[in-house]
């Protein structure tokens, strides 16, 4: 399977690619600059999700499987999260579509969409990235929204809680990739929205059990 990821380059998208490439896939790493790539053993692709060229968007997903949505700004202004997580995410996901990618998981985050499960400080992010995972749902892709809660740097433990909501904790982002990783092959995850906290199922485990 020939993958896209985006954000390549941050703590999360990073273990993404190390995990799809274990595991035999063949990955594309959209990165914003390519310097930032060091390590990264992947096709590499520069991308910026605020482009408005159809040649990079072409260059990023044309041939692709699946893509796999790690990007997310790294500041806390509305104007940067409308940017990023809501337009740069919502065009990135039609121009997928034109092109005929057939899945995309995104990682988004526990509580989008609802200000009061959101610090106040991450709700304009919050926000963002629920307009981006409802346009993703209404694509005409196999979709999965995975939205972690507080994310850690720890090792991966392997164990989630996983379901439409659950209760507010922590995740690895180790773990976290692992669960995106996961859902590529994991129908039960097809057109849902996933909440995912770190709990007691082997990971293939708790995807494959969601009714």
């Amino acid at each position: 399977m020939y993958i896209t990821v985006l954000g390549a380059t941050g703590r999360t998208g990073r273990i993404v690619v190390e995990r799809l490439l274990a595991q035999g896939h063949s990955v594309r790493a959209a990165v914003r600059k390519s310097k930032n790539a060091a390590g990264l053993n992947a096709d590499l692709v520069t991308f910026d999700l605020t482009s408005s060229d159809p040649d990079r968007f072409a260059a990023v997903f044309a041939g692709t499987d699946a893509v796999i949505n790690a990007a997310a700004t790294s500041s806390m202004m509305k104007k940067q999260a409308d940017l990023v997580d809501r337009a740069g995410v919502i065009a990135a996901i039609d121009a997928a579509a034109a092109l005929g990618v057939k899945r995309w998981i995104q990682v988004s985050m526990m509580g989008s969409g609802e200000s009061g499960r959101v610090p106040v400080y991450l709700r304009a992010i919050g926000q963002a990235k629920h307009a981006a995972d409802t346009h993703l749902a209404a694509s005409g892709m196999a979709w999965t929204v995975v939205r972690p809660p507080w994310l850690t740097d720890g090792p991966a433990a392997g164990l989630v809680t996983v379901g439409e909501r659950v209760p507010e904790g922590s995740l690895t982002r180790a773990d976290l990739a692992a669960v995106a990783v996961e859902c590529l092959d994991a129908t039960t995850t097809h057109d849902r929205m996933l909440e995912v906290t770190s709990g007691d199922l082997p990971i293939r485990e708790a995807l494959r059990s969601l009714i």
